[in-house]
């Protein structure tokens, strides 16, 4: 009765070994990316390439594959190439929007009727202003869009 277990415990291993035997190069190979060759060429692509796009005497293979053959990554669809020359973004270049003050508690457009009569008018940005000043009601200028960030620094509190 022993001899009976054990013989079927060796079976369920060595089962098992096979099992995981057979399916380990099949996990080596989801693991890696899959990569495209043109017989004749040294370079290899990513899939979706233009270079590639008419799939003519082409290779699909994994890219540990391509590199042990010497082919080396096409310049166009390098996805670390991409990465060095893409530059960062950049800060949108639009001048601020600019409002007109004179010494009240509003801010207003240029060509506002409450600003005739008045020698200290002077320009200034929206953003700004918009903080400390109220938007005329006669020439309704433009409003200043609401800061997600908070107004008492570290806080988290909009109010004082």
């Amino acid at each position: 009765m022993f001899a009976h277990r054990s013989a079927r415990v060796r079976r369920r291993s060595f089962c098992l070994v096979l099992a995981v035997a057979a399916l380990a190069p099949a996990f080596t190979i989801a693991q890696s990316e899959l990569v495209v060759v043109k017989e004749g060429t040294s370079t290899f692509h990513r899939v979706g390439c233009p270079a590639i796009r008419d799939a003519q005497n082409v290779l699909a293979m994994t890219l540990a594959q391509a590199e042990s053959r010497g082919n080396k990554p096409h310049a166009d669809c390098d996805p670390a190439a991409s990465r060095k020359e893409t530059p960062p973004p950049s800060k949108s270049t639009t001048p601020p929007q600019m409002v007109y003050v004179n010494g009240t508690k509003y801010y207003h457009r240029k060509d506002c009727r409450r600003l005739d009569g008045f020698k200290d008018v002077r320009a200034e940005p929206l953003e700004r202003t918009g903080k400390s000043l109220w938007p005329c009601p006669d020439c309704r200028p433009p409003v200043r869009r609401r800061s997600a960030e908070p107004a008492v620094p570290g806080t988290g509190r909009r109010d004082r």
